[in-house]
């Protein structure tokens, strides 16, 4: 036996107590013979009772649900793959990625960097100073040669005009290796001062331009670069209490006593060189060429001095107090 709806044309089987349609809500009619029963014609509407509102559940069955599904006309038709076929590329990292916090200090240790690569930058400019200092007292001191030779015997003159294009050459090389090891060491001292601000966060109360005017500029600098250096090494013994402040300061003041005689020696040497030129005496001459030799010999024995003592300027240890009495158990 077969439940039908003769409203909306479904079927079920027959299950006691149903007698309702669970779609349109009209009567059931228990039937025998189902293709009679659909080729009949339907109930007319008068004798169907009226339509009420269901109430409670509508659907009786608890498994029972309805899906709504488009009709086949409205659903698109599917559309092919619009990218290249083919086997998809491994997504890679063409950089490192940087993700998270960097436990590294950066800044610092970028300061400490460039504070190391001008000082490497000086300690070049002043060994190369220190050679062309000695070659250039080298050829002098064979021309004072030559000369004291040409007083007793003439000499040749091809050999004179030798002489006299090293004399040039010479000159020319120690002065530009001068300018060089000066704008190296206004750097370093830029760099430096820098740093020790920077890791004692403090600005630096000078200008870079007056710091390049104190160290740079001749008989200037033997007042201004003690000064500069001097602040740098109190705020080093500030910021790291393990610098000894006194072995640091001696060695600043070594460094500008060095300093003073290179000066005194090369003023003496420009000033009988000037005095030479304005003498048509050959002792005078001379003496200049001697004056000469030795501001060579002491500038190229300073360059290299002091290459040596740059590095270890600010690595002064305070040393470790030793005890006067030591007690020794007696056993």
């Amino acid at each position: 036996m077969i439940d039908l709806c003769p409203r909306c044309r479904i079927q079920a089987p027959h299950r006691p107590g149903r007698e309702h349609c669970p779609r349109c809500g009209g009567p059931l009619s228990v039937v025998d013979d189902v293709s009679r029963a659909m080729a009949a014609p339907a109930r007319p509407a008068t004798h169907a009772p009226p339509r009420t509102a269901p109430t409670g559940r509508l659907y009786r069955g608890r498994n029972v649900r309805w899906v709504a599904r488009r009709p086949p006309e409205a659903i698109p038709s599917r559309r092919g793959p619009s990218g290249p076929r083919g086997p998809r590329l491994i997504p890679r990292y063409v950089y490192i990625p940087t993700w998270g916090l960097r436990d590294e200090p950066v800044t610092a240790d970028a300061t400490h960097d460039r504070i190391d690569a001008s000082r490497a930058r000086l300690l070049f400019a002043l060994v190369v100073a220190g050679t062309a200092l000695a070659a250039s007292a080298v050829i002098h001191l064979l021309r004072y040669i030559l000369l004291a030779v040409n007083r007793t015997q003439p000499l040749p003159n091809p050999l004179i005009v030798v002489s006299d294009w090293m004399i040039v050459f010479v000159g020319v090389a120690a002065l530009l290796a001068y300018v060089w090891a000066t704008l190296a060491f206004i750097r370093w001292v830029m760099d430096l001062r820098a740093g020790a601000y920077e890791e004692a966060r403090l600005l630096d109360p000078r200008r870079p331009l007056w710091v390049g005017v104190l160290v740079g500029v001749p008989l200037v600098n033997l007042v201004g670069a003690p000064l500069v250096l001097g602040e740098v090494v109190a705020l080093r013994v500030a910021h790291d209490p393990s610098l000894d402040a006194e072995r640091v300061g001696r060695r600043v003041r070594r460094l500008w006593v060095a300093w003073v005689v290179v000066t005194v020696t090369a003023v003496l040497a420009l000033v009988a060189r000037v005095v030479a030129l304005g003498s048509d005496s050959v002792q005078t001459g001379a003496n200049a060429l001697a004056m000469v030799i030795i501001s060579a010999a002491v500038s190229a024995a300073f360059a290299f001095w002091t290459a040596r003592r740059v590095p270890v300027l600010f690595d002064a240890a305070t040393a470790v107090p030793v005890p006067k009495r030591r007690w020794v158990a007696v056993g």
